[in-house]
């Protein structure tokens, strides 16, 4: 009998902290929509906490949105100025299954200008994989008037010429102030973001 009571109060209380979990989990989610919400609306974006994820399917050719599955978009930001179109998101992503899945989140900023021409390409922060890949032939654009952004970046793209010219000095520079940002190009559309997580509404505020 007192054995069945210890399993009951064992089971009660692993109940009681997956709950506690649970609750907390919602709440950070429940306070980050509502101060997300406050900064679309100080910056005059229409403001979703749920969407339909069809910007997965029309951006389904950007890397970012072509791994992994569950794929879901939340505290969708949204709103033009002139002739530019962004987007800012929280995403959410899994790769693998089962034991072996990891799931990310991040915050990703879709920008659209018909004033954009870009090439395809895509920059992300350089590893020691790509280091070894690059010995093998991987490609990796490299300047050799700066070599810090070099050091710092994989860029990549079929058409290096286009590329080399879009990456001008003042471009290379702003990349070069932070190591961790990840942007995709393509035609009247770039995607940019930091790192695999996501960032705080203040940070937002302030990237955008």
């Amino acid at each position: 009998m007192e054995d069945g009571l210890i399993i009951v109060f064992v089971v009660a209380g692993i109940i009681t902290v997956v709950g506690i979990i649970f609750w907390a989990a919602w709440l950070y989610e429940k306070k980050r929509s509502e101060a997300l919400e406050y900064i679309a609306t100080s910056l005059n974006l229409s403001f979703k906490r749920k969407n339909d994820d069809s910007l997965i399917e029309a951006h389904s050719n950007f890397d970012i949105f072509s791994k992994g599955h569950s794929k879901k978009i939340s505290n969708l930001m949204t709103g033009s100025t002139g002739d530019m179109n962004i987007n800012i998101m929280d995403y959410k992503y899994t790769v693998g299954s089962g034991k072996n899945s990891s799931t990310h989140l991040q915050t990703i900023i879709i920008v659209q200008s018909a004033h954009l021409h870009l090439p395809t390409f895509s920059l992300t922060p350089e590893n020691f994989f790509h280091k070894i890949g690059g010995m093998f032939g991987y490609q990796d654009i490299d300047f050799a008037s700066h070599p810090k952004f070099s050091k710092q970046y994989l860029l990549r793209g079929k058409d290096e010429g286009s590329i080399k010219e879009t990456f001008r000095d003042e471009v290379i520079e702003f990349y070069e102030k932070d190591k961790t940002l990840r942007t995709e190009g393509n035609g009247d559309k770039f995607i940019y973001y930091r790192g695999v997580k996501r960032l705080p509404p203040k940070e937002i505020q302030k990237d955008r």
